[in-house]
């Protein structure tokens, strides 16, 4: 027995080991398994919540390749607006992210914002379509829905011809949202960039009145997107009398360079950010203004930043505080006359429905009171073909109306009123367009598909499959976003989150000065480095590593890897390791 053990270093006994002088090549253990792995890219949960369609995580890792210029490249193809969504954006995506549970959510907004004004800063160039249409689109409005359906149908080769009925494009983005939320230099050049892709913005026409709806018959498809610009009625007594504003009038006056004398005791009826932009900016303006909000903080529409930096700079908020009337002194308003109120159980919105308290109503001293309890359409200019439910026009999820050959989308259809949304429903009236005006011309289904990635991008909107009964594009259905408990933390460290940078209080209630600024370069790359490149694999060599057959090796054409399947025991442990959950086992012979 002592011939067959021999002593180690530390004189203790070490058994015998089998040594094999044949390679292991010759013991194909694959056919053990009975499930294998899979590379199967996913979805990152920030491009499933984006509403514009942004691969969120496909430039974030070009970023971590140090490859600029291919990242903003690939946000500019989906997104026609970086720089400003960059700035107003209310980012969902940053929700999403599954590092939030882990330490805290990327700053997508401003990496974004960055790569935005790159682009901007940047030698423009346009991409010549591959071949042009011979459909003519018009587009009603200028905001951003239409401005982003102008913008990819012309990069697909249609010829565009966008109708504003003011007097400068963009919409409520340039009449709306204050400069130092959104500097106009930022809005203009964005704006540019779209015209230089060949589209015709004619502004100062409004539809129904210097062109009948009619003439847009000459059109072979029509996008309406000319928004909400009416204010609601508070429905109280007194709302007419001599400094009672709607709100957003007051913006527009203002955005176009008019300071009006407000007085020093400004009053907003509101929780929304017209409301934040409406005291923000009545500030600027030398009042002293507070917000008067009917239900709590924590049903406040308004992004929550645009809540905070309104608060930052003094502006006082009441909560749970209602007008019943306004009263007057020879004509004019004098003080505003409120009541309490207390949440009850859910309405339509699901929010807490406000109902008036048992406490006896109170009077505040007012100069001026700025109404912002939202904005409505003025549709009155669409025939009576095109169905309405309300005051809204019904569409399907790509924005065909009940006339197939008339698209609207934005603030005149049913979704929710912010930026993102809004270029978002642009995004996929154009894919819509699209898909029914070459069906209709005739071409093969086959084709279409085959051609489909004229449409740009791996984000959320990725066209791949048809429903006969419903000439539209769908979203594939096997689009899976992959959670955060499919993600190895292991693999990372944590890492604090980078804060934009904000000018004083004090310089920000003084001026209209852009009051945001962002990160800089440098902060924002190593934002863009927390990134978790969630579901997508990005070449890190982890599976290789751990893979205990060796049976994964580095592809020869440097995208990616192959796994040899005859050496493979099914074992998953390179889907463990793998730290973005970009590996699946299947079960074999699937």
């Amino acid at each position: 027995m002592a011939d067959r053990v021999s002593p180690d270093r530390q004189g203790q006994a070490v058994p015998p080991i089998a040594v094999s002088n044949t390679s292991t090549l010759v013991n194909k253990t694959g056919s053990w398994k009975y499930i294998r792995p899979l590379y199967q890219d996913r979805v990152a949960p920030c491009n499933a919540g984006c509403p514009v369609g942004i691969d969120i995580e496909g430039y974030m890792n070009l970023l971590r390749e140090g490859r600029i210029g291919e990242a903003a490249d690939l946000l500019v193809r989906e997104n026609p607006m970086p720089a400003v969504t960059g700035r107003v954006c209310h980012h969902p995506c940053e929700t999403h992210c599954n590092r939030r549970l882990f330490d805290e959510p990327v700053s997508i907004h401003a990496v974004e914002r960055l790569l935005g004004d790159l682009s901007l800063d940047g030698e423009q160039q346009v991409a010549t379509p591959r071949r042009k249409r011979k459909h003519k689109i018009g587009i009603v409005g200028s905001g951003p829905a239409g401005l982003a359906c102008a913008y990819h149908l012309a990069r697909i080769g249609y010829p565009v011809t966008v109708f504003e009925a003011a007097s400068e494009p963009g919409g409520m983005l340039r009449l709306g949202i204050p400069e130092f939320r959104l500097p106009r230099p930022v809005l203009s050049r964005e704006i540019d960039r779209i015209r230089a892709h060949g589209v015709d913005i004619r502004c100062g026409v409004k539809v129904g009145s210097d062109l009948p709806w009619k003439e847009l018959s000459a059109y072979d498809a029509v996008f309406v997107a000319s928004g909400a610009h009416r204010g609601r009625g508070l429905g109280v007594e007194g709302e007419n009398l001599q400094g009672v504003r709607a709100g957003l009038q007051f913006l527009k006056e203002v955005n176009f360079g008019a300071r009006p004398d407000l007085g020093r005791r400004v009053f907003v009826i509101g929780g929304g950010n017209t409301a934040m932009d409406c005291a923000r900016t009545a500030l600027r303006l030398g009042a002293e203004p507070v917000v008067l909000y009917r239900r709590t903080r924590a049903e406040m529409p308004a992004i929550l930043e645009e809540v905070e930096e309104a608060e930052r700079e003094g502006i006082g908020i009441e909560f749970l505080t209602a007008p019943i009337a306004f009263h007057a002194k020879n004509g004019r308003l004098q003080s505003i006359e409120c009541i309490r109120m207390r949440l009850g159980p859910p309405d339509e919105s699901g929010r807490r429905r406000p109902i008036p308290s048992d406490e006896a109503p109170f009077t505040l001293p007012a100069d001026t009171v700025l109404t912002a309890i939202g904005e409505q359409t003025d549709l009155g200019f669409l025939p009576e073909e095109i169905r309405l439910d309300g005051s809204v026009v019904t569409v399907n999820e790509f924005g065909k109306t009940s006339n197939p050959l008339v698209y609207a989308g934005g603030d005149v259809v049913e979704q929710p009123r912010t930026v993102a949304d809004a270029l978002g429903a642009g995004k996929r009236a154009a894919i819509g367009i699209d898909w029914y005006l070459l069906l209709t011309a005739g071409e093969s289904l086959e084709a279409i598909n085959a051609d489909s990635l004229r449409y740009g991008g791996t984000g959320n909107m990725s066209v791949t499959s048809w429903r006969h009964d419903d000439p539209v594009p769908r979203t594939s259905p096997l689009n899976e976003v992959v959670p955060f408990e499919d993600l190895n933390m292991s693999h990372f460290a944590r890492a604090i989150r980078n804060f934009d940078r904000h000018l004083s209080a004090e310089d920000s209630a003084s001026s209209f000065r852009e009051v945001n600024l962002g990160l800089g370069r440098e902060l924002a790359f190593t934002e863009a480095g927390r990134c978790f490149n969630c579901g997508v694999c990005n070449r890190c060599e982890l599976c290789l590593i751990f893979c205990p057959d060796v049976a994964i090796s580095r592809r020869s054409d440097g995208l990616g890897f192959d796994i040899a399947m005859d050496y493979c025991k099914g074992c998953g442990v390179c889907t463990v390791e793998c730290p973005r959950g970009a590996m699946t086992m299947t079960r074999e012979g699937l």
